[in-house]
Protein backbone atom coordinates (compact mmCIF):
# COMPACT_ATOMS: atom_id res chain seq x y z
CA UNK A 1 0.00 0.00 0.00
CA UNK A 2 2.97 2.45 0.55
CA UNK A 3 4.86 1.85 -2.38
CA UNK A 4 2.23 2.34 -4.78
CA UNK A 5 1.55 5.46 -2.67
CA UNK A 6 5.29 6.71 -3.02
CA UNK A 7 5.31 5.95 -6.75
CA UNK A 8 2.59 8.49 -7.30
CA UNK A 9 4.19 10.78 -4.94
CA UNK A 10 6.86 10.70 -6.83
CA UNK A 11 5.39 11.20 -10.50
CA UNK A 12 3.24 14.18 -9.24
CA UNK A 13 6.67 15.80 -8.18
CA UNK A 14 7.98 15.37 -11.58
CA UNK A 15 5.45 16.55 -13.81
CA UNK A 16 3.73 19.53 -11.55
CA UNK A 17 7.15 21.90 -12.28
CA UNK A 18 6.89 20.60 -15.97
CA UNK A 19 2.97 22.16 -16.02
CA UNK A 20 4.08 25.02 -14.26
CA UNK A 21 7.06 25.97 -16.76
CA UNK A 22 4.90 25.45 -19.63
CA UNK A 23 2.16 27.36 -18.23
CA UNK A 24 4.68 30.44 -17.58
CA UNK A 25 6.21 29.69 -21.37
CA UNK A 26 3.05 30.18 -22.89
CA UNK A 27 3.41 32.58 -25.68
CA UNK A 28 1.94 36.08 -24.74
CA UNK A 29 0.80 39.21 -26.68
CA UNK A 30 3.33 42.15 -27.71
CA UNK A 31 2.21 45.72 -27.38
CA UNK A 32 4.99 48.56 -28.36
CA UNK A 33 4.84 52.09 -28.54
CA UNK A 34 7.02 54.68 -29.92
CA UNK A 35 6.76 58.41 -30.03
CA UNK A 36 8.45 60.58 -32.69
CA UNK A 37 9.52 63.03 -32.26
CA UNK A 38 9.83 63.69 -28.89
CA UNK A 39 9.91 67.44 -29.07
CA UNK A 40 7.53 69.13 -31.20
CA UNK A 41 6.85 72.90 -32.65
CA UNK A 42 3.30 73.93 -31.92
CA UNK A 43 0.78 73.20 -34.95
CA UNK A 44 3.18 70.03 -36.05
CA UNK A 45 2.67 66.50 -35.40
CA UNK A 46 4.04 63.83 -33.16
CA UNK A 47 3.57 60.89 -34.51
CA UNK A 48 2.48 57.80 -32.69
CA UNK A 49 3.03 54.54 -33.59
CA UNK A 50 1.32 51.16 -31.97
CA UNK A 51 2.45 47.74 -32.97
CA UNK A 52 -0.04 44.95 -31.55
CA UNK A 53 0.93 41.19 -31.92
CA UNK A 54 -0.59 38.01 -30.98
CA UNK A 55 0.36 34.47 -31.10
CA UNK A 56 -0.98 32.83 -34.34
CA UNK A 57 -3.48 35.77 -35.34
CA UNK A 58 -5.81 37.92 -34.29
CA UNK A 59 -10.31 36.73 -34.17
CA UNK A 60 -10.70 40.60 -33.59
CA UNK A 61 -9.75 43.98 -34.71
CA UNK A 62 -7.88 45.45 -31.17
CA UNK A 63 -10.17 47.97 -28.76
CA UNK A 64 -8.38 50.89 -29.05
CA UNK A 65 -8.53 54.39 -26.80
CA UNK A 66 -9.17 57.59 -28.39
CA UNK A 67 -5.84 59.12 -27.76
CA UNK A 68 -7.44 62.44 -26.95
CA UNK A 69 -5.10 65.13 -25.47
CA UNK A 70 -6.00 68.49 -24.16
CA UNK A 71 -5.01 71.36 -26.23
CA UNK A 72 -4.15 68.91 -28.51
CA UNK A 73 -5.60 67.72 -32.07
CA UNK A 74 -5.48 63.88 -32.89
CA UNK A 75 -5.82 62.37 -36.16
CA UNK A 76 -5.76 58.49 -36.82
CA UNK A 77 -3.37 57.80 -40.01
CA UNK A 78 -3.40 54.62 -41.80
CA UNK A 79 -3.07 51.55 -39.93
CA UNK A 80 -1.13 47.93 -41.67
CA UNK A 81 -1.00 44.56 -40.89
CA UNK A 82 2.55 42.97 -39.51
CA UNK A 83 4.22 39.33 -38.70
CA UNK A 84 6.93 38.23 -37.48
CA UNK A 85 8.64 35.34 -36.61
CA UNK A 86 9.53 34.53 -32.58
CA UNK A 87 10.84 31.07 -31.14
CA UNK A 88 9.80 29.37 -34.49
CA UNK A 89 6.23 30.45 -33.36
CA UNK A 90 4.01 33.24 -35.95
CA UNK A 91 2.99 36.41 -34.52
CA UNK A 92 0.34 38.57 -36.50
CA UNK A 93 -1.17 41.85 -35.48
CA UNK A 94 -1.38 45.77 -36.66
CA UNK A 95 0.45 48.52 -36.61
CA UNK A 96 -1.36 52.19 -35.55
CA UNK A 97 -0.35 55.38 -36.38
CA UNK A 98 -1.79 58.77 -35.20
CA UNK A 99 -0.65 62.07 -35.36
CA UNK A 100 -1.12 64.70 -32.47
CA UNK A 101 -1.14 68.58 -32.95
CA UNK A 102 -0.36 70.55 -29.49
CA UNK A 103 -2.01 74.16 -29.78
CA UNK A 104 0.35 75.35 -26.92
CA UNK A 105 3.54 75.03 -25.68
CA UNK A 106 3.98 72.80 -23.00
CA UNK A 107 4.20 69.30 -21.93
CA UNK A 108 1.89 66.37 -23.28
CA UNK A 109 1.37 62.53 -21.98
CA UNK A 110 -0.67 60.08 -22.11
CA UNK A 111 -1.13 57.42 -19.23
CA UNK A 112 -3.49 55.03 -18.26
CA UNK A 113 -4.71 53.32 -21.61
CA UNK A 114 -4.84 50.02 -22.36
CA UNK A 115 -5.66 48.03 -25.53
CA UNK A 116 -8.32 44.83 -25.84
CA UNK A 117 -7.21 42.19 -28.20
CA UNK A 118 -8.68 38.64 -29.15
CA UNK A 119 -6.31 36.14 -30.45
CA UNK A 120 -6.45 32.31 -31.37
CA UNK A 121 -3.69 30.97 -28.62
CA UNK A 122 -4.88 27.46 -29.41
CA UNK A 123 -6.78 27.59 -32.45
CA UNK A 124 -9.64 27.62 -32.63
CA UNK A 125 -9.95 28.28 -29.05
CA UNK A 126 -9.65 32.10 -28.34
CA UNK A 127 -8.26 34.11 -25.68
CA UNK A 128 -8.72 37.73 -24.53
CA UNK A 129 -6.37 39.88 -23.10
CA UNK A 130 -5.95 43.72 -21.83
CA UNK A 131 -2.22 45.39 -22.37
CA UNK A 132 -1.40 48.40 -20.93
CA UNK A 133 0.37 50.62 -22.43
CA UNK A 134 3.21 52.91 -21.59
CA UNK A 135 3.32 56.36 -20.53
CA UNK A 136 3.85 58.65 -23.35
CA UNK A 137 4.92 61.75 -23.43
CA UNK A 138 6.60 64.95 -25.80
CA UNK A 139 6.88 68.55 -25.58
CA UNK A 140 5.90 71.85 -27.80
CA UNK A 141 7.70 74.33 -28.00
CA UNK A 142 7.29 77.88 -29.99
CA UNK A 143 11.13 78.67 -31.76
CA UNK A 144 12.38 81.98 -30.12
CA UNK A 145 12.24 83.95 -33.18
CA UNK A 146 8.66 83.58 -33.86
CA UNK A 147 7.64 84.39 -30.02
CA UNK A 148 6.20 87.81 -31.34
CA UNK A 149 4.02 85.72 -33.76
CA UNK A 150 0.12 86.31 -32.83
CA UNK A 151 -1.45 84.20 -33.63
CA UNK A 152 1.47 81.26 -34.11
CA UNK A 153 1.15 79.22 -37.12
CA UNK A 154 3.82 77.03 -38.33
CA UNK A 155 3.68 74.97 -41.40
CA UNK A 156 5.07 74.00 -44.94
CA UNK A 157 4.56 75.85 -48.09
CA UNK A 158 1.65 78.26 -47.25
CA UNK A 159 0.19 80.27 -49.89
CA UNK A 160 -2.93 82.40 -49.87
CA UNK A 161 -5.35 83.48 -52.59
CA UNK A 162 -8.29 85.89 -52.92
CA UNK A 163 -11.39 86.08 -55.93
CA UNK A 164 -13.86 88.61 -55.64
CA UNK A 165 -17.35 88.35 -57.52
CA UNK A 166 -19.20 91.60 -58.84
CA UNK A 167 -22.86 90.99 -59.21
CA UNK A 168 -22.48 93.65 -62.16
CA UNK A 169 -19.43 95.29 -64.04
CA UNK A 170 -20.25 99.08 -63.38
CA UNK A 171 -21.03 98.54 -59.49
CA UNK A 172 -24.20 100.79 -58.00
CA UNK A 173 -26.42 101.02 -55.10
CA UNK A 174 -27.81 97.45 -54.15
CA UNK A 175 -25.35 95.36 -55.61
CA UNK A 176 -23.51 93.07 -54.25
CA UNK A 177 -19.76 92.03 -53.66
CA UNK A 178 -18.11 88.41 -52.43
CA UNK A 179 -14.96 88.13 -51.40
CA UNK A 180 -13.51 84.73 -51.26
CA UNK A 181 -9.99 84.24 -49.64
CA UNK A 182 -8.57 80.56 -49.49
CA UNK A 183 -5.25 79.97 -47.36
CA UNK A 184 -3.13 76.39 -48.17
CA UNK A 185 -0.22 75.14 -46.38
CA UNK A 186 0.77 71.41 -45.29
CA UNK A 187 1.42 69.62 -42.38
CA UNK A 188 -0.88 71.12 -39.95
CA UNK A 189 -4.82 70.39 -39.72
CA UNK A 190 -6.89 73.00 -41.57
CA UNK A 191 -9.30 73.70 -38.00
CA UNK A 192 -5.56 75.71 -36.76
CA UNK A 193 -4.96 77.73 -39.63
CA UNK A 194 -6.25 81.01 -38.26
CA UNK A 195 -9.31 82.39 -39.93
CA UNK A 196 -9.52 85.39 -42.38
CA UNK A 197 -11.41 89.10 -40.66
CA UNK A 198 -13.08 90.62 -42.81
CA UNK A 199 -13.19 94.74 -42.61
CA UNK A 200 -16.52 96.29 -41.61
CA UNK A 201 -17.05 99.87 -43.08
CA UNK A 202 -19.62 102.49 -42.88
CA UNK A 203 -22.00 102.35 -46.56
CA UNK A 204 -21.19 98.20 -47.07
CA UNK A 205 -23.39 95.60 -44.74
CA UNK A 206 -21.13 93.18 -43.96
CA UNK A 207 -22.06 89.24 -44.31
CA UNK A 208 -19.66 86.58 -43.57
CA UNK A 209 -20.32 82.64 -44.36
CA UNK A 210 -19.18 80.03 -42.69
CA UNK A 211 -15.59 78.84 -43.47
CA UNK A 212 -14.82 75.69 -44.88
CA UNK A 213 -12.17 73.31 -43.76
CA UNK A 214 -10.60 70.52 -46.06
CA UNK A 215 -7.70 68.06 -44.68
CA UNK A 216 -6.18 65.31 -46.86
CA UNK A 217 -3.18 63.07 -46.70
CA UNK A 218 -0.97 61.68 -49.67
CA UNK A 219 2.51 60.11 -50.48
CA UNK A 220 4.00 57.78 -48.66
CA UNK A 221 5.27 59.03 -45.98
CA UNK A 222 2.04 60.70 -45.90
CA UNK A 223 1.61 64.45 -45.71
CA UNK A 224 -0.96 66.56 -44.79
CA UNK A 225 -2.37 69.27 -46.45
CA UNK A 226 -5.31 71.37 -45.53
CA UNK A 227 -7.01 74.18 -47.31
CA UNK A 228 -9.30 76.99 -45.47
CA UNK A 229 -11.87 79.22 -47.48
CA UNK A 230 -12.79 82.37 -45.71
CA UNK A 231 -16.15 84.19 -47.83
CA UNK A 232 -18.13 87.53 -47.38
CA UNK A 233 -20.70 89.10 -49.00
CA UNK A 234 -21.01 93.30 -48.95
CA UNK A 235 -24.20 94.64 -50.11
CA UNK A 236 -23.74 98.00 -51.19
CA UNK A 237 -26.11 100.39 -49.80
CA UNK A 238 -24.34 104.23 -50.13
CA UNK A 239 -22.40 105.21 -52.72
CA UNK A 240 -18.94 106.18 -52.98
CA UNK A 241 -15.26 105.16 -52.90
CA UNK A 242 -14.58 102.17 -50.70
CA UNK A 243 -11.10 100.22 -50.44
CA UNK A 244 -11.15 96.75 -48.67
CA UNK A 245 -7.78 96.51 -46.77
CA UNK A 246 -5.18 93.64 -47.80
CA UNK A 247 -4.44 90.49 -45.56
CA UNK A 248 -1.64 89.60 -44.07
CA UNK A 249 -1.08 86.56 -42.36
CA UNK A 250 2.45 86.21 -40.88
CA UNK A 251 3.73 82.49 -40.38
CA UNK A 252 6.64 80.66 -39.12
CA UNK A 253 8.23 78.60 -42.11
CA UNK A 254 9.44 74.90 -40.88
CA UNK A 255 12.08 74.40 -43.66
CA UNK A 256 13.16 77.73 -43.86
CA UNK A 257 13.38 78.65 -39.68
CA UNK A 258 11.84 82.02 -40.42
CA UNK A 259 8.60 84.16 -40.40
CA UNK A 260 7.17 84.59 -43.68
CA UNK A 261 4.26 86.74 -44.86
CA UNK A 262 1.71 85.84 -47.36
CA UNK A 263 -0.30 88.82 -48.48
CA UNK A 264 -3.49 89.44 -51.01
CA UNK A 265 -3.64 93.09 -51.99
CA UNK A 266 -6.20 95.36 -51.24
CA UNK A 267 -9.49 95.70 -53.20
CA UNK A 268 -11.11 99.18 -54.31
CA UNK A 269 -15.03 99.70 -55.22
CA UNK A 270 -15.92 102.27 -56.69
CA UNK A 271 -20.14 102.50 -56.22
CA UNK A 272 -22.16 104.73 -58.30
CA UNK A 273 -25.74 105.60 -57.45
CA UNK A 274 -28.66 103.73 -58.93
CA UNK A 275 -31.11 105.40 -61.32
CA UNK A 276 -33.46 102.94 -60.80
CA UNK A 277 -33.71 103.64 -57.32
CA UNK A 278 -33.25 107.04 -57.85
CA UNK A 279 -36.38 107.42 -60.07
CA UNK A 280 -38.52 105.39 -58.11
CA UNK A 281 -38.06 107.40 -54.49
CA UNK A 282 -39.14 110.41 -56.76
CA UNK A 283 -41.87 108.85 -58.49
CA UNK A 284 -42.81 108.14 -55.42
CA UNK A 285 -42.51 110.91 -53.15
CA UNK A 286 -44.89 112.79 -55.78
CA UNK A 287 -47.20 110.03 -55.71
CA UNK A 288 -47.62 109.93 -51.88
CA UNK A 289 -48.28 113.52 -51.43
CA UNK A 290 -51.22 113.06 -54.14
CA UNK A 291 -52.71 109.89 -52.65
CA UNK A 292 -52.31 110.07 -48.72
CA UNK A 293 -55.67 111.99 -48.22
CA UNK A 294 -57.15 109.21 -49.97
CA UNK A 295 -55.50 106.72 -48.04
CA UNK A 296 -56.66 108.54 -45.00
CA UNK A 297 -60.26 108.93 -45.87
CA UNK A 298 -60.30 104.84 -46.85
CA UNK A 299 -59.07 103.83 -43.38
CA UNK A 300 -61.48 106.57 -41.18
CA UNK A 301 -64.47 104.84 -43.26
CA UNK A 302 -63.40 101.15 -42.65
CA UNK A 303 -61.41 101.21 -39.43
CA UNK A 304 -62.43 98.24 -37.91
CA UNK A 305 -61.68 96.18 -40.83
CA UNK A 306 -58.19 97.88 -40.91
CA UNK A 307 -57.78 96.95 -37.61
CA UNK A 308 -58.84 93.29 -37.94
CA UNK A 309 -56.20 93.17 -41.07
CA UNK A 310 -53.68 94.33 -38.92
CA UNK A 311 -54.50 92.22 -35.68
CA UNK A 312 -54.64 89.50 -38.74
CA UNK A 313 -50.72 90.64 -40.05
CA UNK A 314 -49.35 90.63 -36.74
CA UNK A 315 -50.08 87.50 -35.52
CA UNK A 316 -49.00 86.19 -38.52
CA UNK A 317 -46.02 87.53 -38.17
CA UNK A 318 -45.28 86.29 -34.43
CA UNK A 319 -46.74 82.66 -35.61
CA UNK A 320 -44.60 82.03 -38.98
CA UNK A 321 -40.86 82.15 -37.02
CA UNK A 322 -42.33 79.51 -34.57
CA UNK A 323 -43.91 77.30 -37.52
CA UNK A 324 -40.76 77.20 -39.17
CA UNK A 325 -38.48 76.33 -35.75
CA UNK A 326 -41.30 73.72 -35.36
CA UNK A 327 -40.43 72.48 -38.67
CA UNK A 328 -37.05 72.86 -38.60
CA UNK A 329 -36.48 71.06 -35.49
CA UNK A 330 -38.99 68.20 -35.98
CA UNK A 331 -37.03 67.45 -39.17
CA UNK A 332 -33.66 67.84 -37.68
CA UNK A 333 -35.25 65.07 -34.66
CA UNK A 334 -36.28 62.56 -37.21
CA UNK A 335 -32.70 63.41 -39.66
CA UNK A 336 -30.21 62.56 -35.90
CA UNK A 337 -32.92 59.56 -35.27
CA UNK A 338 -32.74 58.21 -38.93
CA UNK A 339 -28.61 58.57 -38.59
CA UNK A 340 -28.91 56.84 -35.17
CA UNK A 341 -31.06 53.63 -36.57
CA UNK A 342 -30.11 50.49 -37.44
CA UNK A 343 -31.98 50.89 -41.02
CA UNK A 344 -29.04 53.36 -41.40
CA UNK A 345 -26.51 51.59 -40.13
CA UNK A 346 -27.53 48.22 -42.22
CA UNK A 347 -27.24 50.58 -45.63
CA UNK A 348 -24.18 51.77 -44.70
CA UNK A 349 -22.81 47.92 -44.48
CA UNK A 350 -24.50 47.44 -48.08
CA UNK A 351 -22.27 50.09 -49.00
CA UNK A 352 -19.71 48.93 -47.80
CA UNK A 353 -19.54 45.42 -49.70
CA UNK A 354 -20.25 46.93 -52.92
CA UNK A 355 -17.26 48.44 -52.82
CA UNK A 356 -15.53 45.03 -51.68
CA UNK A 357 -12.83 46.59 -49.08
CA UNK A 358 -12.80 43.73 -46.19
CA UNK A 359 -11.38 46.32 -43.47
CA UNK A 360 -14.63 48.70 -44.48
CA UNK A 361 -17.07 45.91 -44.53
CA UNK A 362 -16.09 44.27 -41.00
CA UNK A 363 -16.02 47.62 -39.17
CA UNK A 364 -19.22 48.42 -40.88
CA UNK A 365 -20.38 44.89 -39.83
CA UNK A 366 -19.60 45.89 -36.32
CA UNK A 367 -21.01 49.69 -36.22
CA UNK A 368 -24.33 47.72 -37.27
CA UNK A 369 -24.56 45.35 -34.94
CA UNK A 370 -24.19 48.07 -32.35
CA UNK A 371 -27.13 48.79 -33.25
CA UNK A 372 -28.94 45.55 -34.31
CA UNK A 373 -31.14 45.26 -30.68
CA UNK A 374 -31.85 41.34 -30.89
CA UNK A 375 -28.43 40.54 -30.23
CA UNK A 376 -28.43 42.50 -27.54
CA UNK A 377 -26.89 43.07 -25.02
CA UNK A 378 -23.82 41.92 -25.97
CA UNK A 379 -24.01 43.32 -29.91
CA UNK A 380 -20.99 41.32 -30.88
CA UNK A 381 -19.79 39.16 -33.89
CA UNK A 382 -20.24 36.31 -31.63
CA UNK A 383 -24.12 36.93 -30.27
CA UNK A 384 -24.93 37.21 -34.06
CA UNK A 385 -23.29 34.03 -35.07
CA UNK A 386 -25.42 32.42 -31.93
CA UNK A 387 -28.74 33.94 -32.75
CA UNK A 388 -28.44 32.99 -36.38
CA UNK A 389 -27.36 29.51 -36.68
CA UNK A 390 -26.17 29.46 -40.03
CA UNK A 391 -23.06 27.24 -41.01
CA UNK A 392 -22.55 29.28 -44.12
CA UNK A 393 -22.75 32.56 -42.21
CA UNK A 394 -19.55 31.58 -40.05
CA UNK A 395 -18.06 30.36 -43.33
CA UNK A 396 -18.37 33.71 -44.68
CA UNK A 397 -17.44 35.83 -41.46
CA UNK A 398 -14.63 33.85 -40.82
CA UNK A 399 -13.06 34.35 -44.68
CA UNK A 400 -13.62 38.05 -43.83
CA UNK A 401 -11.58 37.81 -40.50
CA UNK A 402 -8.98 35.60 -41.69
CA UNK A 403 -8.60 38.03 -44.97
CA UNK A 404 -7.87 41.04 -42.33
CA UNK A 405 -6.24 38.72 -38.94
CA UNK A 406 -4.32 35.93 -39.92
CA UNK A 407 -0.72 36.02 -40.73
CA UNK A 408 -1.21 36.46 -45.05
CA UNK A 409 -3.50 38.93 -44.89
CA UNK A 410 -5.66 38.72 -48.19
CA UNK A 411 -5.16 35.22 -48.68
CA UNK A 412 -8.48 34.01 -47.71
CA UNK A 413 -11.21 33.97 -50.21
CA UNK A 414 -14.09 36.18 -49.52
CA UNK A 415 -16.99 37.04 -51.44
CA UNK A 416 -19.05 40.40 -50.59
CA UNK A 417 -22.13 39.30 -52.23
CA UNK A 418 -22.26 35.64 -50.58
CA UNK A 419 -21.93 37.80 -47.14
CA UNK A 420 -24.40 40.63 -47.51
CA UNK A 421 -26.94 38.26 -48.45
CA UNK A 422 -25.91 35.59 -45.82
CA UNK A 423 -26.14 38.65 -43.27
CA UNK A 424 -29.53 40.06 -44.62
CA UNK A 425 -31.03 36.60 -44.56
CA UNK A 426 -29.82 35.85 -40.36
CA UNK A 427 -31.30 39.89 -39.72
CA UNK A 428 -34.43 39.06 -41.25
CA UNK A 429 -34.84 35.63 -39.74
CA UNK A 430 -33.69 36.90 -36.22
CA UNK A 431 -36.07 40.18 -36.34
CA UNK A 432 -39.27 37.50 -36.95
CA UNK A 433 -38.28 35.63 -34.67
CA UNK A 434 -37.96 37.89 -31.61
CA UNK A 435 -41.42 39.67 -33.00
CA UNK A 436 -43.11 36.10 -32.30
CA UNK A 437 -41.28 36.00 -28.81
CA UNK A 438 -42.75 39.38 -28.12
CA UNK A 439 -46.26 38.56 -29.36
CA UNK A 440 -45.61 35.32 -26.65
CA UNK A 441 -45.31 37.76 -24.04
CA UNK A 442 -48.04 40.13 -24.83
CA UNK A 443 -50.93 38.35 -22.72
CA UNK A 444 -48.96 38.56 -19.90
CA UNK A 445 -49.07 42.65 -20.22
CA UNK A 446 -52.50 42.59 -19.71
CA UNK A 447 -52.51 42.47 -16.19
CA UNK A 448 -49.76 44.39 -15.29
CA UNK A 449 -48.43 43.48 -12.17
CA UNK A 450 -46.28 46.88 -11.42
CA UNK A 451 -47.98 48.66 -8.23
CA UNK A 452 -47.90 51.99 -9.84
CA UNK A 453 -50.72 50.70 -12.47
CA UNK A 454 -52.41 48.96 -10.07
CA UNK A 455 -52.41 52.41 -8.01
CA UNK A 456 -53.48 54.82 -10.81
CA UNK A 457 -56.31 52.27 -11.88
CA UNK A 458 -57.64 52.30 -8.45
CA UNK A 459 -57.92 55.84 -8.44
CA UNK A 460 -59.96 56.30 -11.65
CA UNK A 461 -63.73 56.38 -11.14
CA UNK A 462 -66.03 53.95 -12.71
CA UNK A 463 -67.88 54.06 -15.81
CA UNK A 464 -71.61 54.98 -15.65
Amino acid sequence: MRRPLAIATLMFSLVAPCATLAQQSAPEPIVRVTLDPPRVVVGQAATLRIEVLAPNYMTAPPELPGFQVRNAVTRQLRSANESEERDGLTYAGVRFEFAIHPQEPGSYAISGQTITIKYAAEPPATREATLALPRIAFEAFIPDAASALQPFLAARNLSIEQTVSRSSDQLKTGDAVTRTVTVKAEGIPAMLLPPVKFATLDGLKLYPAQPSLQDKTEGRPEVLSSVRVDSAVYMLEKAGDYVLPPVDLHWWNIDAQRIDIAHVDAVTLHVAVNPAARGASSTDTSRVGGSWGALRDVIVDHWQAATLALLALAGLGWLMPLMVRAIVARHRRHRAAYLRSETFAFRALRRAARKGDARAVYFALLDWLQRFEPVAPQHTVEAFRTAAHDAALNDEIGAVERALFSPSPGAAGWSPGQLLRRVGGARRRIRRDAARAARRRGPGQLNPADDRVVSRNRQRRPAR
